[in-house]
Formats: structure tokens, sequence, C-alpha cells
């Protein structure tokens, strides 16, 4: 939502330079507070309706307020330096203010988030895992990446499609995360892909993932024969 990624756009705002990040000021973001920003209606009438149907437009007017006290003018990561840097931490420190604020608001109410998982400390970790895996990924060979997106699409599907047919509902891609969510593995020093466990995931979470994994495996066994 404030990075300006929809799910008909999943491209990455450019990275932000070295030169611009510099001038990020310091600020401890708890001296700045949100009830006192003031809320840029100009922004919310010309947001398409269909980005954020559910969550207020409000909240993003606010967030991107206070980034502009930061010197923060455009949202974005520096995506092309790796590991955290100062301004990484800085944007993930609003962000995260900002997403607790709103929920404190009620603004997530029709989503089914479990209170106990929504701390500072776990959906921190969330952004920080989430950006890691931007990170990994941007800028490598574009063949690499269409390959990396064909197999987070494909388990996605396989996701979705065996969830509906167990629990024979529709509401079932409410619980299946999306392919452009997170990244369930991470690169070592050497380059190798690892599987990594989420310490905000659910243990029932992740057991139901993967039963939805072993159950689409032996449909496609079943289908075209074991040696698969």
């Amino acid at each position: 939502m404030i990075l300006g990624l929809t799910k008909n756009n999943n491209n990455l705002p450019l990275p932000q330079s070295s030169d611009e990040a510099d001038t990020a000021t310091l600020l401890n973001i708890t001296d700045v507070n949100i009830d006192s920003l003031v809320v840029k209606e100009r922004n919310i009438a010309t947001e398409e309706a269909s980005v954020t149907k559910r969550i207020p437009l409000k909240y993003k007017s606010l967030c991107l307020s206070e980034m502009a006290q930061h010197n923060i003018q455009h949202p974005t990561f520096q995506w092309d330096i790796k590991g955290q840097t100062r301004w990484d931490s800085l944007v993930i420190d609003i962000l995260v203010k900002h997403w607790l604020y709103a929920k404190n608001k009620e603004a997530f109410q029709e989503y089914p988030l479990q209170s106990d998982f929504c701390t500072k400390t776990i959906v921190s970790a969330i952004v920080e895992q989430w950006l890691r895996g931007q990170k990994e990924s941007y800028g490598k060979d574009k063949i690499t990446n269409q390959n990396l997106s064909r197999i987070k699409k494909k388990l996605f599907q396989n996701r979705l499609y065996m969830a509906k047919k167990l629990l024979g509902c529709e509401t079932a891609s409410q619980i299946i995360p999306h392919m452009n969510c997170i990244s369930d593995t991470e690169e070592d020093e050497d380059g190798n892909l690892l599987c990594i466990e989420s310490n905000w995931r659910h243990n029932k979470y992740s057991l139901l993932l993967h039963l939805l994994d072993t159950n689409t495996i032996c449909s496609i066994r079943d289908r075209k024969g074991n040696n698969v």
C-alpha cells in the first residue's frame, strides 16, 4: 500500500540512492505523535479505490506525512545494497509504528489477525524477512527471477486448489499466503537457498501448509505415477 504495490502491479519502486538516504533525519519516531499529523485529503481522493478495498486510505496518508518529517519523500528501500541499511531501518520503524497504530484503530478488523502476533517485534521481523527476500532477488538475472516467480506461483496455486478441495470453501484463498507476500527461503553466504522457519508463524498454520503440500504431492503422484 505504501510502496504502491497491488495485485496488478508488483514492481518495486526504484531503490533509494545513498546520497538521498543521507538526508534522512534521525528523529526518534516516538517523538512524532500520529494523532497530530495532518491527513492529506488530496492523496486519498486520487488513490484508486481498488488498491485498498478494506483499509481506510487515511492511514497511508498519515504514514507518508510522518515520513516527510524525516525527509523521506519517496517511500522505498535500498534494494540494491546488501544487508539492512540505516535508511531501511528508519522506513521499517515508521511502517511498523503506523501499522500498529492502524490496527489499534481497528483498521484491520476484517482480517483474521491474532493479537498475540501483532507486536512490534514480530511485525518488524515480518517486514525485515520480506525485505531480505526482495534484496536477494533484486538485480539478479531476469531468467532466474522468472523461474523463481514461476515456482512460487505454482506453489501458491497448488496450495489454493488443495485448500478449497479439503476445506470445501471459497474463502480458502484468505488463509493461503500470496506468492508475493513473503519468502520461506533465504540464501546463505555461498548463495545456497535454505528453507527457514518463521518465528512469527503459528505452528498450526505451518502444519496446515505442510498438509496441503503433502496432499498435493500425493495427488500429483496418483495422476502421473509414483515416479514423480
